[in-house]
């Protein structure tokens, strides 16, 4: 669903002011005019009972004509309450109505239909008028320079000024929050230019993208990381659009091809490719020579570890601190190992070596060798809409700073899960803050987040929709959630419990292919390991892993496997899975959960006591904050939530500071006690 959906498809508006409401539920006493008489009672069946657009609509018209007719003693002793509530009471009615997508409508709202019908309710213009995070704003797209497929047919002696005239300004009409408004007036006014903008999930992104491309067909290329962002963004662009749309891959392969064509590559085109070759018979083609102990297999596997960090770095050249984590005990002698990573560079752009597929090339290497040789992106693809760009490494950043046309970054650093994101060394700064797909009542929940997160706060803090209903549920028991929508967890195990436990209740599961994927693979660790107890072999691995799950509160989770769940169980598990479309319930990890979207979202205790494992990589605050802005209508979390979440990046970073005490004690750095 597009971000920008009208909020009246969700959300209902009663005609009852807060401070109405709360005199109601302080002194006993209804409001006084029969329009807030009818919202009033409105709001005490919808709080415990939904109601569908069309019988909250006839609840309401029928008892305002009924208010409006009667008595004020009737009146009084049908809508008397007992009186004595405070602001407890009055949040308590608010959370519940929303959780049903009803919210009161602003009191600026009423104070205004009070004045032109106080006995009437007024129906579709009453919703309309309380729909206020969209506005309809007029975005005007200056004269900018005809695409480059029409320069080519233009007089080349004609001069800027009759070229600029050749696409003539336009305007176009649209509902956007004032930050969207904001930032595509900025965008159509700096088309050359390197603009960066950081936005909280749910903003509204996308929606600036299509407004774009609409706009001005063939002047932008919009570029994300994945095939199936490409695809799913594809139906939602105009038919009639010149649109291009392109993955980090096809880009890279692109900017190789033009390099070649310039002579850069000496005859060899370096495009994205994976090696089916064995680590074994690489190191043998490429002649990597043993090191020490290790032999030439571990010496290449520490040489692509080394060249995949130094990728994801600043550096121009190979040093020994990218091999500080692979190899942290050699890292006062590192020279051999850093001559190995410079060998392997060079065959991994050799076209000798690279005839048969040898060695892999992924888009981090690829921005490196673009960085390198000075290539920068094609002029044709005009300005660059590059989406998630707080996954870019500072090579491919720097790559895209030289692209003439400019450059439009879309992203959301604390979206990273793992490092920081490099920041652009220029460029005009822009944020968003307001969300179009949650209400204002997570607001909390996700500033709690965020301030957590060692990125530190932004300037902006996350602003809920004010017109948009998203009910936040909090549960004692997980059993007290609803079996649909989106069960979001921070425990594989978990996720893989519960999986077998809705199937074998007769559930339709999908579980998320990323989520899916991890499952597959590590599931197998357990899964041996009970097996090397049942054949009479050491259980020491089988003994770490009931002491782990012991330690995150899953002690239930070893009974699964020692129950007989093995590998063809597993197998049937995943096999048994149904389509997205199909299910009744989707299951994802927390960190998996990046641009996903659902009406509800339960989130598992264990999205929040994590933090243990120092092999996780990933923030759990950074996927906690994912998990907490996926769900429009329901969000479904533990009583004390957030203050495990707390704990849990308070171990996050204990562990982090665990690992780099090694890698410094294992470096000769640090003597040890």
């Amino acid at each position: 669903m597009p971000d920008t959906a009208h909020l009246s498809f969700t959300t209902r508006f009663l005609p009852l002011r807060r401070r109405s409401l709360a005199q109601h539920l302080a002194r006993g006493t209804p409001p006084a005019t029969p329009l807030e008489q009818a919202g009033l009672l409105a709001a005490s069946l919808c709080r415990t009972q939904p109601q569908s657009v069309g019988q909250l609509e006839r609840l309401l018209h029928d008892a305002c004509a009924l208010f409006a007719a009667g008595e004020g003693s009737a009146v009084a002793a049908q809508l008397a309450g007992k009186g004595g509530a405070g602001q407890p009471d009055l949040d308590a009615w608010l959370q519940d109505l929303a959780a049903h997508g009803v919210l009161l409508a602003p009191d600026e709202v009423v104070d205004a239909f009070i004045v032109q019908s106080p006995a009437a309710y007024p129906g579709a213009d009453f919703q309309a008028a309380c729909l206020t995070t969209l506005a309809e704003h007029t975005i005007r797209y200056p004269a900018t320079a005809a695409p480059d497929d029409e320069d080519e047919q233009a007089d080349p002696e004609a001069d800027q000024e009759d070229r600029q005239a050749a696409v003539p300004a336009i305007e176009r009409n649209g509902l956007y929050t004032s930050e969207q408004a904001r930032v595509l007036r900025a965008i159509a006014a700096n088309p050359d230019e390197l603009i960066d903008l950081e936005a909280y999930a749910g903003t509204g992104k996308s929606h600036l993208v299509l407004a774009l491309m609409d706009a001005r067909p063939g002047r932008y290329t919009y570029i994300a990381p994945s095939r199936g962002q490409v695809e799913a963004f594809r139906p939602r662009m105009p038919s009639e659009a010149a649109t291009r749309l392109l993955t980090q891959i096809e880009l890279a392969n692109l900017m190789v091809q033009q390099a070649a064509r310039s002579g850069r590559s000496k005859g060899f085109v370096p495009t994205y490719r994976l090696s089916t070759v064995p680590l074994w018979e690489i190191a043998r083609r490429i002649g990597v020579q043993g090191i020490g102990q290790r032999v030439p297999e571990q010496v290449l596997m520490t040489a692509l570890d080394g060249i995949n960090r130094w990728c994801a770095s600043s550096a121009a050249q190979v040093q020994a601190v990218h091999f500080d984590r692979s190899l942290p005990w050699a890292m006062l002698d590192a020279a051999p190992y850093v001559a190995a990573a410079e060998h392997v560079w060079r065959c991994m752009f050799d076209p000798a070596v690279q005839k048969g597929g040898c060695l892999s090339l992924n888009t981090g290497h690829l921005g490196k060798w673009l960085w390198l040789q000075g290539v920068a992106p094609p002029v044709e693809l005009g300005m660059l809409l590059v989406d998630e760009a707080h996954e870019l490494s500072p090579a491919w950043k720097d790559v895209l700073a030289r692209h003439a046309p400019g450059v439009v970054s879309l992203g959301d650093p604390h979206q990273r899960l793992v490092g920081r994101a490099s920041r652009w060394s220029s460029s005009k700064m822009l944020e968003m803050s307001q969300s179009v797909r949650q209400g204002s009542q997570v607001d909390g929940l996700v500033n709690q987040s965020l301030a957590l997160d060692d990125l530190g706060g932004t300037s902006e803090r996350f602003m809920g929709a004010s017109d948009r209903a998203t009910g936040v549920r909090r549960y004692t028991a997980w059993s007290q959630v609803p079996v649909h929508g989106a069960r979001i967890y921070g425990s594989l195990w978990r996720l893989l419990q519960e999986a077998h436990q809705l199937m074998e209740q007769g559930a339709r599961v999908h579980v998320h292919p990323a989520s899916a994927r991890v499952l597959h693979k590590e599931a197998q660790a357990p899964i041996e390991a009970w097996r090397s107890v049942g054949r009479g072999e050491s259980s020491h691995r089988w003994e770490r892993f009931v002491e782990a799950c012991e330690e995150r509160g899953l002690a239930d989770i070893p009974v699964l496997f020692s129950s007989g769940f093995d590998s063809a169980a597993l197998e049937r598990l995943l096999a048994t899975l149904v389509p997205e479309q199909d299910a009744t319930v989707v299951l994802c990890l927390a960190q998996h959960a990046k641009n996903l979207q659902f009406d509800r979202v339960s989130m598992s205790a264990c999205c929040f006591v994590t933090g243990y494992d120092t092999r996780q990589q990933h923030s759990p605050v950074r996927a906690a904050y994912l998990a907490l802005t996926r769900g429009s209508q329901q969000l479904w979390l533990p009583d004390d939530a957030m203050e495990q979440l707390q704990l849990s990046a308070q171990r996050h970073a204990q562990s982090k500071e665990t690992q780099r005490m090694e890698r410094r004690r294992a470096a000769g750095h640090v003597k040890p006690r």
